[in-house]
């Protein structure tokens, strides 16, 4: 006990201690948390347990089944039987004594003896039988019986589809979590790279800020020196105020992505996490769909599950099928019975047995249920079948989504690098005409501005793919 409670405060410590560090997370380092906390996958596997003990409880009843008993027994009252003893008599007298009834040396022989019980005599001279009415107990005032009994089925097709079912079941428990293995690392993906996103969305915006609050002070000192309107300095005093709204929203909804992806995780939610890793990644533009279609009906997950669920559709079928068969056994017992009148128990009365058959039971009629039992089953085969059907068409029609919205995000991602090149050679352009008074604050501001706008749509394009071939990889069955 000492040693399972230092074992708990050990691990409760380190748990303390890991929870107060701040975690440094890649994107792999994510995902092997979240295979191993997320609540769905704790899920699958308990899910693959159960069908572990399923396939095991369904061979278990095609063994043989053993058992031993055994009853203790005492009598506190044997009741007496009324019997009628057949005894010799010629007259008997009012003593109980036959009259004339005598031994070999012609002296009478009593009938009745000093216990009540009519005592026999050698060589009579009988002169009839008379049927006289006794009471006798019988039995034992203390029994024992033991013994073993086994039962071994020789045929039962109810267990036959039973153990086909089960191994059935266990395939579609194991395809079924390699499609929340799947979803779970779609996600925590997705999760990340929102994250990744938030974190450029608030350095762009913040960056903004800073600009437009430099603007405020030089329209604010040309202001001063007589150089510019007041109303220029209303303009740039609300561009701050904004900026600093946007950024403050920007800051939520990086702290909501941080919240999504240590939810993800398994993680507290004040745990402390620090991202390393880049939105920016290498865009693949030679995918072909068709060969994208082969990958996923060959590796998905998905479509296995449904196939694994029409097998078992069709198992039940012959389950139920099973029960129009006959339940052929192997029955076998040995019992051992001690019996004694006084107290305890030492071996008097000793009686033994051993059996053993074969027993068969072919049902014959039961009121139609097993028929319309397999109907219903038959019906379920057929739903099983169409539901396949049908997630294999909505699979291919994902998988085209996928694949076109890969190949926007990509034509987003050239466009966006271009604007963004565009947009710095602007930026440079107006602050070197502001520098020679050919250009105005407000210019350089928007020029500002559309630099802005364009990062956050390249970062928005490469989220937006990268968060796509995470699905394509969940949707091809890859990791």
């Amino acid at each position: 006990m000492n040693k399972y409670l230092l074992t708990l405060i050990v691990s409760l410590t380190l748990l303390n201690s890991v929870e107060a560090e701040t975690l440094e997370l890649e994107l792999n380092q994510a995902i092997k948390l979240a295979l191993d906390n997320n609540v769905n996958m704790q899920n699958a596997q308990e899910d693959l347990l159960k069908a572990k003990a399923q396939r095991k409880e369904a061979f278990s009843s095609a063994l043989p089944v053993v058992s031993a008993f055994g009853q203790v027994s005492h009598s506190f009252a044997i009741g007496a039987q009324p019997l009628a003893f057949p005894v010799p008599f010629g007259v008997i007298d009012a003593a109980g004594n036959p009259v004339g009834l005598t031994d070999g040396a012609g002296d009478p022989v009593p009938f009745i003896g000093a216990d009540g019980i009519p005592v026999p005599g050698q060589n009579l001279q009988m002169t009839g039988i008379q049927m006289i009415p006794l009471e006798l107990a019988f039995g034992s005032d203390n029994t024992m019986v033991y013994g073993l009994s086994l039962t071994q089925p020789l045929f039962e097709g109810r267990v036959i589809a039973a153990i086909r079912g089960a191994n059935v079941y266990g395939d579609l428990a194991t395809s079924a979590a390699d499609v929340t293995r799947l979803s779970v690392i779609e996600n925590t993906k997705k999760a990340y790279y929102g994250v990744l996103l938030a974190d450029k969305m608030v350095a762009v915006m913040q960056n903004s800020l800073e600009v437009m609050r430099q603007n405020l002070e030089n329209v604010t000192a040309l202001y001063a020196q007589g150089k510019t309107a007041e109303f220029d300095v209303i303009r740039a005093d609300v561009q701050v105020a904004n900026q600093t709204t946007m950024v403050s929203n920007a800051r939520k909804m990086k702290e909501l992505a941080y919240a999504g992806l240590k939810r993800s995780c398994g993680l507290q939610i004040d745990q402390d996490v620090v991202i390393h890793g880049e939105l920016q990644t290498e865009i693949v533009n030679d995918l072909d769909l068709v060969d994208l279609e082969r990958r996923m009906i060959s590796n998905q997950p998905m479509l296995n599950q449904l196939e694994a669920n029409v097998k078992l559709m069709k198992e039940n079928i012959l389950m139920v099928k099973a029960e129009f068969m006959p339940s052929i056994a192997l029955t076998g017992s040995y019992q051992e019975m001690k019996s004694y009148s006084d107290d305890g128990f030492d071996g008097a009365n000793f009686n033994e047995s051993t059996s053993l058959a074969v027993g068969i039971n072919m049902p014959i009629f039961n009121g139609f249920g097993s028929t319309a039992r397999v109907q219903k089953a038959k019906a379920d085969h057929r739903k099983s079948e169409y539901q396949q059907h049908d997630m294999k068409e909505n699979l291919l029609l994902e998988l085209k989504s996928i694949f076109l919205s890969i190949k926007e995000s990509s034509r987003k991602i050239d466009a966006g690098l271009k604007g963004v090149e565009q947009a710095h050679k602007g930026v440079d352009m107006a602050q070197r005409l502001f520098q020679q008074g050919m250009a105005s604050q407000l210019q350089v501001l928007d020029a500002q501005s559309a630099s802005d706008q364009a990062e956050l749509g390249l970062y928005q394009a490469y989220f937006e793919y990268n968060s796509a071939r995470a699905s394509l990889a969940r949707a091809l069955g890859e990791e």
